[in-house]
Formats: C-alpha cells, sequence, structure tokens
C-alpha cells in the first residue's frame, strides 16, 4: 500500500510541476518585450564661412581673388582661430608674409597691404622675414639676367673691382713724383720716379712707365642667397593676373570643386622695363654694408640666379688674369707667329628690351 501511495504522490508532483512550467511559459509568451531605449541623436554642427587658401601662396605673393587663390569654406564654428576673414574682398589684392598653404585658413596676421598704398599697420616693413633688410641697388638687362628673377626668387651678386697700385703711404697711384734736393753745386732734379736701367748699348737710362697704370681687374661673387622682393619702384602696380573660365560658366580650381573640363590659365600682361631698374633685395644687414660699399667704390655688379632646389652658402675663388691664364692653360709669352687675328665685326650690344603692352 505505502508502495502504490509513494507512486500516487511523485505522479502527482510531477504533474504540478510541468503545470507550473507550462504556465510560467505561456506568461512569458504573453508578456509584451520591454521597448530599446532611443538613441539620443547630436545637434548638428554650427559651421561659419571664413576665407581659406584655395592653393599654396608663397611668401611675397599678392593674393588675388580673380586668380582663385582663396576661396569661402564652411569652418566649425569651435574650430575658428581668433582672427579671420568672412569676406573675399576682405583679402584681394595683399601680400602674404609668409608661406601659406593650401586648406590653412587665412587671418589677417598672414597678409600685408601692398605698396604704394601702405597704412600704418601694413607697412612694407611687415612683408618679409625678421633678421633682413631691404636694400636697392640699379641693373641693366644683362646684369638682372634678362630681368628673369621673380619676386621670391633668391640670388647671388657678382662683382667685379679694379685694383690700382698705388703708394702705401701716400694712397696715391704709381708712380711717384720726385724733386731732388741737391746741394749748392748740384742741379735740382724733378719728374716720375722710375728706375734706372742699362741700355744694350751699355748707356744708363731712367725707366719711367709711357702712360697710366692698367688696374687689375678681380671678380668675386660677395652677397649669396639675397631674396628678390621687387623690381621696379613701389609706385608701380603689379602685373594682373586673369583666367579663364570653364564650359558651363563655372570656374575651375577651387577648394572641394569638382574639376571642370577646361583648367584655369593664368594670362599675365608684359611689364614695361627699362635698360635700367631698381632692383629691391632682401639681405642681412652686413650685406647691406657691403652692398653700398660695392656701390660707392664703383664696383660692377651682376645678379645670377639661383636654383629653387640649391640653398646653401657657396665657396668660390677670386677670379683674375693669372687664374684664367693658368686654369686654362694660356700662354703668357707674346705670340711670335707671322700672321695676327684681327676683328671680323663688331662685338654684339644688348638691345632695349621693351614689351608690349596687349591691345
Amino acid at each position: 500500500m505505502r508502495t502504490n501511495r509513494t507512486v500516487v504522490l511523485i505522479i502527482v508532483l510531477l504533474l504540478l510541476a510541468v503545470a507550473a512550467g507550462g504556465y510560467l511559459w505561456m506568461r512569458s509568451r504573453s508578456t509584451p518585450a520591454p521597448a530599446s531605449e532611443a538613441t539620443p541623436t547630436e545637434p548638428p554642427q554650427e559651421m561659419v564661412d571664413i576665407v581659406v587658401a584655395a592653393q599654396n601662396i608663397p611668401r611675397g605673393e599678392r593674393v588675388s581673388v580673380e586668380n582663385l587663390a582663396v576661396v569661402l569654406q564652411p569652418w566649425p564654428k569651435d574650430a575658428l582661430p581668433l582672427e579671420y576673414f568672412s569676406a573675399l574682398e576682405q583679402v584681394d589684392q595683399k601680400f602674404a608674409r609668409m608661406d601659406i598653404p593650401r586648406g590653412m585658413p587665412v587671418v589677417p596676421g598672414m597678409l600685408g597691404e601692398p605698396g604704394g598704398m601702405l597704412s600704418v599697420e601694413g607697412s612694407a616693413a611687415a612683408l618679409f622675414e625678421s633678421g633682413r633688410v631691404a636694400y636697392t641697388i640699379p641693373m641693366d638687362t644683362q646684369g638682372a639676367v634678362g630681368w628673369a628673377p621673380m619676386p621670391g626668387d633668391r640670388v647671388h651678386i657678382l662683382a667685379a673691382i679694379q685694383l690700382l697700385s698705388v703708394d702705401p703711404e701716400f694712397q696715391s697711384p704709381l708712380p711717384n713724383k720726385f724733386t731732388s734736393l741737391p746741394a749748392a753745386e748740384e742741379q735740382q732734379l724733378s719728374g716720375d720716379y722710375g728706375r734706372f736701367e742699362a741700355l744694350p748699348n751699355g748707356q744708363d737710362a731712367f725707366i719711367y712707365q709711357s702712360g697710366p697704370s692698367i688696374p687689375n681687374l678681380v671678380v668675386q661673387m660677395t652677397v649669396q642667397n639675397a631674396i628678390v622682393w621687387r623690381i621696379g619702384t613701389w609706385s608701380e602696380p603689379a602685373a594682373p593676373v586673369t583666367t579663364t573660365t570653364a564650359a558651363g560658366g563655372q570656374t575651375s580650381g577651387l577648394l572641394g570643386a569638382a574639376p571642370q573640363q577646361a583648367a584655369a590659365t593664368p594670362m599675365a600682361t608684359p611689364v614695361m622695363r627699362g635698360d635700367i631698374e631698381p632692383v629691391t633685395l632682401l639681405v642681412y644687414p652686413q650685406d647691406a654694408l657691403v652692398l653700398k660699399y660695392l656701390l660707392e667704390m664703383g664696383a660692377d655688379l651682376d645678379l645670377v640666379l639661383c636654383s629653387a632646389a640649391d640653398s646653401g652658402p657657396v665657396i668660390t675663388e677670386p677670379v683674375w688674369l693669372r687664374y684664367v691664364l693658368d686654369k686654362y692653360q694660356i700662354s703668357d709669352q707674346p705670340s711670335d707667329l707671322p700672321v695676327a687675328a684681327t676683328p671680323m665685326r663688331t662685338p654684339l650690344a644688348l638691345p632695349t628690351v621693351v614689351a608690349t603692352p596687349e591691345q
């Protein structure tokens, strides 16, 4: 009997367990799932239109809106510079005081006013780096490499100097003049101081020069890595630059704009150049003194244009007659040939270079 009761009790417990499990399962199916939490959305970031460089602008170059040098571009308000330009007209025709890379916001400290319209805050002195000074020298077409150097180019300066033999004490050209102080019975003598030599016939003779002394010409590279700032006077306007318009009336070359079928082509108006023009160079103060001295002493100066890939100093030797004779193995003995060369034509002379303005 006890066995049957135990079996019945176990079956009842199993039925209760199955019923409870089924109840819980049905309850879980009927209970709705909790709603998922909504993801919060960030508010849109506020943007401000500012002037940004649309191309690399070298230091000293004029910023031209017409040449697509700058554009207006949205900029996050939280990341705005302390000072900025909000209109293209505010930067048009100003000069870059430093290299401005493409994509960088243009701020007031990067720009200076153009020459000829300089204010107290935007003086010409603010347009170049600290440590250099501006010095102007006159140059002709040949000495200025045919007017090839452009603002921002670097040049070396060659100087040709004539050295004249002088008396160290008098600092006057040789030969010296002399006047003898004879005794009472001697005759007073005067004239050029030369030297005594014996002639082929054995007679003594006083030798003195037949004319003025020939100066010794020496050429050397002096000031190096001077920066060309301007050719011409500051009152002259810079050459304007125009661009072409792409198909559909849209101008190509803007930062972030899709490439157009036609690219912008800068067209510069020819600049009128005379035989002699002022060339303003940016040099170190000591180099300015060197240039001043060379000009005052009457040295002949020429510019040589440096490669953009070279920036270090150059070591050169002074060149004069002995250097040329030795280096190129030119004999210093007079010719004993029975013939002599004569000029075939007059040496060439550079013509005046004048550009014809566009009509």
